[in-house]
């Protein structure tokens, strides 16, 4: 069976993600613990940065698959904050490294794009028009990545509690 090379290099960058800080992790330094040419890594990849939105991309594929088979909005928002908090270090990792503000870019739209194919596939007759769908999918995306940084990556997270109040406040209607 051939190799994933791409799953393989991000893999490789997570295992030393684990060991060192981001911003110590080069594109050097990771082709020699993978044992492949620059030229190899290039053609995967444009550089370290394009490794982390990639490897982000797959775990919100792999989250996103579970959350559309979730029974409920608390099951699917429990998975996205679960996988956060169980990821809690390299979290913590990316935040303090001088890539933040890409990083923090690719959590809004990873977490975007997972509320917008929840309600594509589980809330199709909700209706908004184009504007108002797009304005309400960054308000979520943009509040569940503050809440998603504020407790999830802290070691004792409860995501169910976290994800079961979030989904009470994005149900409940306003008091007249």
């Amino acid at each position: 069976m051939p190799i994933d090379m791409k799953s393989m290099i991000a893999g490789t960058f997570l295992d030393l993600a684990k060991q060192k800080e981001i911003d110590k992790i080069t594109v050097k330094a990771l082709i020699e613990a993978c044992h492949i040419s620059r030229q190899t890594f290039y053609y995967h990849f444009q550089d370290m940065m394009d490794v982390i939105a990639w490897s982000m991309e797959q775990a919100a594929r792999a989250m996103l698959e579970r959350g559309l088979k979730a029974g409920t909005p608390e099951e699917a928002f429990s998975i996205i904050l679960s996988s956060a908090a169980e990821n809690h270090q390299l979290i913590r990792k990316l935040m303090n490294s001088q890539k933040r503000d890409q990083v923090e870019k690719l959590f809004v739209q990873m977490i975007k794009k997972y509320i917008q194919e929840l309600i594509l596939n589980k809330a199709p007759e909700l209706s908004l028009n184009y504007s108002d769908m797009e304005l309400l999918l960054d308000f979520w995306a943009f509040g569940i990545t503050g809440i998603l940084f504020q407790h999830c990556i802290e070691e004792r997270t409860d995501a169910q509690k976290l994800a079961r109040q979030i989904c009470r406040l994005l149900s409940e209607r306003p008091k007249s």
